[in-house]
């Protein structure tokens, strides 16, 4: 059994599909399907049930499948601070990044600012979701990284987090690239009437709360389709598959290419800035403090 073993029957649990695991790492499925008839072999254990159109997870499967994230997660984080105790500077703060978490508007920042703050080094690492977590990336704040630059609000801040606000993003609907709604240039809550739309349930963004009382009470005509949670990869594809259009924000306007993100019409907002737990430690409190000052922020 080998880490690739491992990483690929993650694949294919995710996608439920040799070829399309395949896909993601670049390889045949006929090349992940040796991987996991190995693997199987190896444990004398049959993880999935080949059908006619993909695979699925067996009992055995299920039951092995959160024990192989969290030996994977452990390994990262391993690896992760290994790395950090190769350097003797105790000065270096760790961003993560991800398709979701993008660190590119803070780093755009970082660089018009890096002279001022030539006693600190940046990192960027790698961010890999906590799935049994309802936040998701939120959860590899101190162990995988010691910020990420993410959006915020109070329903956020109550889950023990602080943040220093950079800025904010703004909201949009992504469609499918030959939904009608992709032709115009700005998309308002009437031209969505009539149809469904995807959004997260209620309670998990203050920001998307606030749309979704608008719609509730003044376009009732649209059918609101709920996500399980906060959205992944998955959500995406899923829009695209179902031909819906999704609630999103300005970072996420790239992030599926049969995607096109259009401005919602609406004063709303969603502010986004740099995220820590609430007791980072010493090295990152005097990293925040020193960038309140030169940005000259509160």
């Amino acid at each position: 059994m080998d880490i690739t073993q491992l990483q690929t029957f993650i694949k294919v649990s995710q996608y439920g599909s040799f070829t399309k695991a395949g896909e993601q790492s670049f390889i045949s499925g006929t090349a992940v399907m040796k991987q996991i008839n190995r693997l199987e072999d190896e444990l004398n254990l049959k993880l999935f049930v080949r059908t006619a159109t993909g695979t699925e997870l067996t009992t055995e499967g299920q039951t092995f499948l959160p024990y192989v994230k969290q030996i994977l997660g452990l390994l990262d984080t391993a690896i992760d601070q290994t790395r950090k105790s190769s350097f003797s500077e105790q000065n270096i703060i760790t961003v993560g990044t991800s398709i979701l978490h993008p660190a590119e508007p803070f780093m755009d920042i970082w660089k018009k600012i890096t002279a001022q703050m030539s006693d600190f080094q940046i990192r960027i690492v790698q961010l890999q979701e906590d799935l049994h977590s309802q936040n998701r990336e939120y959860a590899m704040l101190g162990r995988s990284c010691d910020l990420i630059v993410g959006t915020f609000d109070n329903t956020t801040l109550k889950q023990s987090f602080k943040a220093v606000q950079l800025g904010q993003y703004d909201f949009g609907i992504a469609v499918r690239s030959d939904n009608k709604l992709a032709k115009l240039s700005e998309i308002s809550f009437d031209d969505l009437k009539g149809g469904s739309l995807l959004s997260v349930p209620m309670g998990i963004s203050d920001t998307n709360d606030q749309l979704r009382r608008i719609i509730s009470k003044d376009y009732p005509q649209i059918h609101i389709v709920e996500t399980s949670g906060r959205y992944d990869m998955n959500t995406f594809n899923q829009a695209v598959e179902e031909n819906i259009p999704l609630i999103t924000v300005t970072p996420w306007k790239s992030i599926h290419p049969n995607l096109v993100s259009i401005p919602l019409k609406t004063d709303i907002h969603v502010p986004y800035g740099i995220l820590t737990t609430k007791m980072p430690g010493r090295n990152v409190d005097d990293f925040i403090l020193k960038l309140r000052k030169v940005l000259k922020l509160n």
